[in-house]
């Protein structure tokens, strides 16, 4: 452990007092950009609602939903700590050669370094991780798609037929994750919760509007919706400001939008009367 403490390479400071709004990770980017990270991936993501849908009843619901953030604590703090591990391993016997992915590391040593048995068991936990993950968010997609378009045709559709339609959609959305996985994102882990953040905060906003704002309307929320989106691609493509302050700029962009918008909808008609 000892070893471990001198070679960690600062990687165990996990408290930046900062408000640079670039630096991605600071003790207020994870205390106020992640609970708008968290209150969107949380409370409208369809991946997630779904399952707390599933529950007996809402009182379930919330055990789930709080039980969901100490596991997810607990769960960061291991990947974390194996980082900082497999980072000092690496100061002794280099993972990597020039030209391999960062991300490849753990897979690299499981494969040369651990026991045969034991290799097979992490890596074969790891892909059903993957597939639990991937089948959840395949069913969340192909679910939003054909209810969705199905409202917009006015398709009263009865149940064989959206399940055929479900299973179609599930193959489409499946091709296109992996054309998605195939194009080069960079770091995993933070390209995930980039393109995760793009859309949450246009999501989250429209929670709140419909939560708090009792005037606001569906021309409204459209125009905040889009405002909001728009507002982050901006700031993702002209700005250092890190992504763990997008949902948070998102949501408050759409929301303030989405307000503004309806009270003027909602007076045009008494104005040209």
């Amino acid at each position: 452990m000892a070893q471990v403490a001198a070679a960690h390479g600062n990687k165990l400071q996990f408290l930046d007092f900062s408000w640079n709004l670039a630096t991605k990770y600071t003790f207020w980017s994870g205390v106020i950009g992640g609970a708008f990270l968290t209150m969107a991936s949380h409370g409208t993501d369809q991946t997630i609602v779904q399952r707390l849908l599933a529950a007996r009843n809402q009182r379930d619901s919330r055990k789930a939903l709080i039980a969901s953030g100490f596991i997810v604590l607990f769960q960061f703090t291991i990947f974390l700590l194996v980082g900082v591990l497999l980072f000092v391993f690496a100061q002794h016997s280099p993972l990597l050669v020039p030209g391999d992915r960062i991300d490849s590391v753990l897979p690299i040593f499981l494969v040369r370094e651990m026991p045969t048995g034991l290799t097979g068991i992490l890596l074969a936990s790891i892909l059903a991780v993957a597939m639990s993950n991937a089948s959840g968010s395949l069913n969340s997609l192909a679910a939003s798609s054909v209810v969705d378009f199905a409202r917009l045709r006015g398709d009263e559709t009865d149940a064989a037929a959206f399940l055929k339609r479900s299973r179609r959609m599930t193959l489409v959305w499946g091709a296109v994750l992996i054309v998605f996985g195939l194009l080069p994102w960079g770091h995993l882990l933070e390209a995930g919760l980039t393109v995760a953040a793009l859309p949450f905060g246009s999501l989250l906003g429209l929670f709140f509007l419909g939560t708090f704002d009792s005037r606001a309307n569906a021309t409204g929320s459209l125009a905040g919706m889009f405002a909001g989106l728009i507002s982050v691609l901006l700031v993702l493509r002209y700005t250092q400001i890190a992504f763990t302050w997008y949902v948070m700029i998102g949501s408050c962009v759409t929301f303030a939008i989405g307000a503004l918008v309806s009270r003027i909808v909602a007076r045009q008609p008494a104005a040209s009367s």
